[in-house]
């Protein structure tokens, strides 16, 4: 049988490290928008894919929820946990 040349392998001269450039900010106290809680929750509903394969953390008055939601009422969101949240208690939402 006939010897193939072999493949051309590129060397990697640079430094993979992509994941390490990371910017903190402090965190203020921001009085609570209605209007970007309602815009940040369309995104996540009107966005790209399902919104229950999107992790959120929402950040009520009383509460923190580590979860994915699954559907928007006018009043409130219900969370993959079946947590029923209304949407007034809500101080921010993030996507994760």
């Amino acid at each position: 049988m006939k010897k193939l040349p072999e493949l051309y392998k590129n060397p990697n001269s640079k430094p993979i490290d992509n994941n390490k450039k990371v910017y903190y900010m402090k965190e203020e106290n921001r009085s609570i928008n209605r209007n970007d809680i309602e815009e940040e929750l369309n995104n996540i509903f009107n966005g790209l894919g399902y919104a229950y394969n999107i992790p959120v953390e929402i950040k009520t008055k009383n509460q923190i929820y580590h979860t994915s939601l699954v559907t928007k009422t006018k009043e409130n969101i219900v969370t993959l946990d079946n947590n029923i949240i209304p949407i007034s208690d809500i101080v921010s939402i993030t996507k994760k």
